[in-house]
Formats: structure tokens, C-alpha cells, sequence
């Protein structure tokens, strides 16, 4: 089943913090967010045949719940995350250095920490077919039918296999020639060779590019230099590592 990313969710509710003395603060009350999905991925480990399914949401900005006369904060932040059944990880991101912003935007927590309800809602489409070719993935752009890829990776020894969904937001086309081009995100990207301390370690924000089938380039989020002609000025949060990675690409177009 192929989800159907306009229409899936993650819904939290939580209380205000009593210990949040921030000026001028949120109103003292519980929360309910529902917030839609950008990115899918299920991570499968072949020894056991465990899967888990990760969850990456659209990004917000750091506001004050419910005021009557300020609601951004300042300074503004990002917030994204990305989660599981169990665990998060998720963070906040501004244009400060990320050493003076305390590197919050990697938090690992369970999600027993501090919700009152926590549930995804997911929604599939009822009717997708698979694009088998560069000119059926042509001609369904052109028809403007919603596209969502499955593109999978594994680590060297195959023990660790994950499937990547999101949908195509970008995508370019050279009609003459009947080529493609994905860019295309944000999309969870699966670092499944690297060893972390956690398995939700190993996920990172990207954007993702290709135009074949088999090999994909993968542009991560994380600290970046920032320089001047008179040299380094700063390290703040962007994308900027770029990952080459073998994959296997699936494309599905929506009927509508």
C-alpha cells in the first residue's frame, strides 16, 4: 500500500510544562497537534525479520500557544522530528551557531516522555499503479498525477535493508529526451552503516537526487561551516554532506 501523503498524520497531545518560565510563555494549557508526514521508512533486519517503521513530519516554527498578543517566538526556530512507536528524535534549529543553540536538534526520547496521546494516522491510496519505465514516469508527470517513490538501501553486508517512501514534490523532466530527474524532499535518510548507540541513531534528514534507478545522492542535514574571505566565521545546520548510495527505485503514480 502506498501512503497517501496529503492525508497521514501523526496527532500528540501535550500538558504545559510548570517549570516553563519563559517570557511571555504559552497559556497554561494541554495541546493537541496533528501534523502531516513528509517521509516513511521501514528498516528491516534480515537475522531477525524485525521491522520498524520510522515517521519523518512537515517542519513548524517555535510559536507561543494560544496568545492573544505574540504568537512567533523570537528567535525563530525550526522544529522537525522524526518518530517511531517508541522513540523520537526530533530537535529545533535557528540561524544562531549550533554550539551556542546547545545541538538540541537530535534529542533522542522515548514517547512515553510527556505525551498524553500519541498515535499516526495513516491513510493509503486506494488505487496506485507502478511506473515501469522513464516514459511512464514522463508521462505521469505531465498528466499531474501524484508520484511516490520507494527507493530501497542496505548496509554492505545486507543485514540491515530499508525502504524510503515520500512523495515526489520535484521532479524534472527533458521531454526531447525522455529523461528524468528527482529533487526531491525532506526524506529520512537510513545511515545503515554506521554503528549508533540506537537505531534511530542512524536516521538523518535529506534531500535526495537521481535520474536512475540504481544509485542515488543523498544531501544530509547537519553542522556546516559558514566562511568569509577572511576564513571561518561560524558552524551552523544546513544540508551540505553528500551521501552516493546503490539503491533500488520504484516509482508509483496515483490514480485520480
Amino acid at each position: 500500500m502506498i501512503t497517501d501523503y496529503g492525508n497521514s498524520y501523526i496527532v500528540w497531545t501535550s500538558s504545559q510544562n510548570p517549570e516553563d518560565d519563559r517570557v511571555p510563555g504559552h497559556m497554561p494549557w494541554d495541546n493537541t497537534v496533528r501534523i502531516l508526514l513528509d517521509s516513511r521508512c521501514w528498516i528491516t533486519n534480515e537475522d531477525t525479520k524485525e521491522t520498524t517503521v520510522y515517521n519523518l513530519i512537515s517542519p513548524c516554527r517555535t510559536e507561543w500557544m494560544y496568545r492573544d498578543d505574540v504568537l512567533w517566538q523570537q528567535p525563530n526556530r525550526e522544529y522537525s522530528g522524526i518518530f517511531s512507536e517508541k522513540e523520537t528524535l526530533s530537535g529545533h534549529i535557528s540561524a544562531e551557531p549550533h554550539q551556542e543553540f546547545g545541538g538540541d536538534w537530535r534529542e533522542v526520547k522515548l514517547t512515553t516522555d510527556g505525551y498524553k496521546r500519541y498515535e499516526f494516522v495513516i491513510r493509503h491510496h486506494r488505487s496506485t499503479y507502478r511506473l515501469e519505465n522513464d516514459a511512464e514516469t514522463v508521462k505521469a508527470t505531465m498528466d499531474y498525477l501524484p508520484i511516490i517513490a520507494h527507493t530501497e538501501i542496505w548496509s554492505p553486508d545486507e543485514k540491515l535493508r530499508a525502504i524510503i517512501e515520500y512523495p515526489i514534490r520535484t521532479m524534472n523532466v527533458a521531454l526531447d529526451h525522455g529523461r528524468i530527474q528527482v529533487d526531491t524532499g525532506p526524506v529520512i535518510y537510513p545511515d545503515l552503516i554506521t554503528n549508533t548507540r540506537r537505531d534511530i541513531e542512524r536516521l538523518h534528514w535529506a534531500f535526495v537526487c537521481y535520474n536512475t534507478d540504481d544509485v542515488a545522492e543523498f544531501v544530509l542535514r547537519g553542522p556546516t561551516t559558514l566562511t568569509s574571505n577572511s576564513g571561518d566565521i561560524g558552524t551552523y545546520i544546513d544540508y551540505s554532506e553528500v551521501r552516493r548510495t546503490p539503491m533500488r527505485n520504484s516509482f508509483y503514480a496515483v490514480n485520480v
